[in-house]
C-alpha cells in the first residue's frame, strides 16, 4: 500500500471538508492517508489517522489551504524529492492550482502521475547566528518598531544598493507577486528564473527594484549605525538582524517540487482574478 501525506490549513471548516474528501479518494485507491502533526491536532475528524512530521514526510503530499500553508510545508519539508499537490482552500491561494470541486479528479491524476512536475528555485538564506533556511517566496529585511535602518546590498561582490529606509526584499520569481509586488517590484513571468531586490521605502528616491541572475550571490550588510531589523523568511521564521550583521543569500540546492495541472494555461487569468481583483 502506498502512502500520501496531507497538510491542512488549521481552523478552516472548508479545508477540513476538502481533506476528508481527499482521504476518501485516497482510500478508494488503496492508498494510506497520513496527516501532518499540526494539522492532525487542529481537527477532531483527522485524529484517527496516522501522523507524520514535515521533517520526515512521505514521497507525496497534498497541501490544502492558502499560500501560507504551502509555504510552511515547503520550508520545513525534510525530504527534497517529495512531490506536492496544492489544493486551494484559502481566500487567495495564488500558488495553489487545484480547485476544491476537482479534488477527487486531481487525486486520481496525482496518483497516476498525470501532471507536469515543476521545480521552483528557492533561495538559501544564511544568517550569522541562526539556522539556515531556504525560501520559496522571499527574505524580507524590515525595520523593527518603525525605526530607520541603514544597509547595503552587494550582488556578486559589487555594491548594488545603499538603503536608508524600512529595509529590502530579496525574492524569487514565485515571490514577485507577493510582498515585492506590494512594495513596487515587477511582476515576473513564472517561466523565468531570477532574483529580485526591492527596496522598502528608501530615503534615496532614485532607488528602484533590481532583477538579477538566479545564481547571483547576494549579501545584505547592516550598517554599524543602523537600528535593528527583523528578517522574515516566507513569513514562517523571523529572526533579529543586528548592526554589523551580514546575511548571505544564494540559490538553494533543493528546489520545491510541485505537481501542476493546466498551470500555464490559467496563469494570467489567475493573476488578475486572485491578485488584481483581490478584496
Amino acid at each position: 500500500m502506498g502512502r500520501v501525506g496531507l497538510v491542512v490549513k488549521p481552523g478552516s471548516a472548508k479545508a477540513e471538508h476538502i481533506a476528508l474528501r481527499a482521504i476518501r479518494a485516497l482510500e478508494r485507491r488503496g492508498v494510506k492517508p497520513l496527516v501532518e502533526e499540526e494539522s492532525r491536532r487542529s481537527y477532531e475528524s483527522l485524529r484517527n489517522y496516522e501522523a507524520f512530521r514535515l521533517e520526515d514526510p512521505p514521497g507525496r503530499i497534498v497541501v490544502i489551504g492558502g499560500d501560507g500553508t504551502l509555504l510552511r510545508a515547503v520550508m520545513f519539508l525534510g525530504r527534497p524529492d517529495t512531490v506536492i499537490m496544492a489544493v486551494r482552500a484559502g481566500k487567495r491561494g495564488f500558488l495553489l492550482d487545484v480547485e476544491p470541486y476537482e479534488v477527487e479528479e486531481k487525486i486520481e491524476d496525482f496518483l497516476d502521475g498525470n501532471y507536469v512536475l515543476y521545480e521552483y528555485t528557492r533561495l538559501s538564506v544564511k544568517h550569522p547566528r541562526e539556522a539556515n533556511a531556504c525560501v520559496l517566496n522571499d527574505a524580507v529585511f524590515i525595520a523593527q518598531k518603525s525605526k530607520l535602518v541603514s544597509l547595503s546590498v552587494d550582488v556578486d561582490g559589487v555594491r548594488a544598493m545603499n538603503i536608508d529606509g524600512d529595509g529590502v526584499i530579496v525574492s524569487t520569481t514565485v515571490g514577485s507577486t507577493a510582498y515585492s509586488l506590494s512594495a513596487g517590484g515587477p511582476i515576473v513571468d513564472p517561466r523565468l528564473e531570477v532574483i529580485i531586490l526591492t527596496p522598502l521605502n528608501p530615503v534615496q528616491l532614485h532607488l528602484r527594484p533590481i532583477v538579477t541572475r538566479p545564481d547571483s550571490k547576494i549579501q545584505v550588510v547592516i550598517s554599524q549605525s543602523s537600528n535593528p531589523l527583523h528578517l522574515s523568511l516566507d513569513g514562517q521564521l523571523v529572526y533579529d538582524v543586528m548592526p554589523g550583521d551580514m546575511v548571505t543569500i544564494e540559490k538553494c540546492p533543493s528546489p520545491a517540487r510541485i505537481a501542476r495541472f493546466k498551470w500555464w494555461e490559467s496563469h494570467f487569468e489567475r493573476l488578475y482574478t486572485r491578485i488584481f481583483s483581490y478584496i
